[in-house]
Parts: structure tokens; sequence; C-alpha cells
């Protein structure tokens, strides 16, 4: 015959009837996301004209999509305006000049901006651009804090009628610059 035992399970009793405390933390972390808002990248293609006969100016819109502070970065293929004929003769030039400024949106008003020579956004340039390329945690104009897909940031292209020294070569110039983004320290 076998017999059957139910154990009820009553309070626990601990020494000096008080309970025990115990504290268990819980810790999480969110890594920087960065890039650009969707439809937002810079994009586009500016015809200067004859640039030895009126200054330009051309804006290039993007919008940042970051959860954290942002850099922004430019690399420029061929440091200016450049001919696909480069000249051998004394005096005449093949590469023209002009200047890029950043201008970055952050929230609650924040911004940042510069400007430089486009032949500083080479990565040959003895003396680069703050906002050489290409972007990194470290490297390129910060703007913090967060920019999430707010309307307002651009780089912008820009030169007066070329001044010399030297005479531009008949021909079509063109150069082409690359902006990235990456989340920021």
């Amino acid at each position: 015959m076998a017999h059957a035992q139910s154990t009820i399970a009553g309070p626990t009793a601990y020494v000096g009837g008080s309970p025990v405390s115990l504290t268990l933390p819980v810790t999480a972390s969110v890594g920087g996301r960065c890039g650009f808002a969707t439809g937002g990248a810079p994009s586009g293609a500016f015809d200067a004209g004859q640039i030895d006969q009126a200054g330009w100016s051309n804006q290039f819109p993007f919008v940042l999509n970051c959860n954290g502070a942002a850099r922004v970065a430019v690399v420029s293929t061929n440091g200016g305006l450049r001919s696909a004929v480069q000249p051998g003769e004394t005096g005449y030039v093949g590469i023209a000049p002009y200047t890029v400024s950043l201008n970055l949106v952050g929230a609650g008003g924040a911004n940042a901006s510069a400007q430089c020579s486009v032949a500083t956004l080479v990565a040959t340039a003895s003396s680069p651009c703050t906002f050489l390329g290409p972007a990194t945690q470290s490297r390129g104009l910060r703007i913090a804090p967060s920019s999430q897909n707010l309307a307002g940031a651009y780089l912008q292209v820009s030169a007066p009628a070329y001044p010399g020294p030297g005479v531009l070569v008949q021909g079509s110039y063109s150069d082409t610059l690359t902006v990235t983004v990456s989340a920021a320290l």
C-alpha cells in the first residue's frame, strides 16, 4: 500500500524576522547611429557656366538622421574645377579654385558651419580643411546635439569670376565632391 504526503509551503522565516533586500542593477546602452534621412542625401549637379566671365554659387541641401552628435566631411576629387586637358604652356592653367561651405543644423537651434578652399579637400593637401573626409567619429565638422530629420543643412559651392593668376585654357571643367556622415564622439 502506498501513501501520499503533501507539504504546504508557508512563509519563510528569517533570522530576526526582517526581510532581506536584494539590489539587482540593470543597465543598457545605445550606440551612435547616423546617416542621411531617407531621400535627404545631398545630390544633384550644377553647371557654373563660364567661370572666367561671372561669379557663381549653388547650394546642395541635405537632411541628417542621427541619434546623437554627428560629423560631416567632404572630399574633392580634383581639388578644383579641372580641365580635361592640362596646358603645357607658361601662363595658362587648367584648374580653377572655388570655395566649399558646410552648414549643419542640430536640435534646439544648434548650428555648425565652416568654409574652406576646395584645394584643401584632397587627401594630399598640405594644410587640410577642418572638414576633410571621409567622416569618422573624430573627423569632420561636428554638430551636437542630435540632428534627427531637421531641414536646413547644406553644402555650398561658390567662386567669383576667375581672377588669375594665369589664363584658364578653353574647355570643360569639372570636380566631384563626396559628402560622408558619421556618429561623433
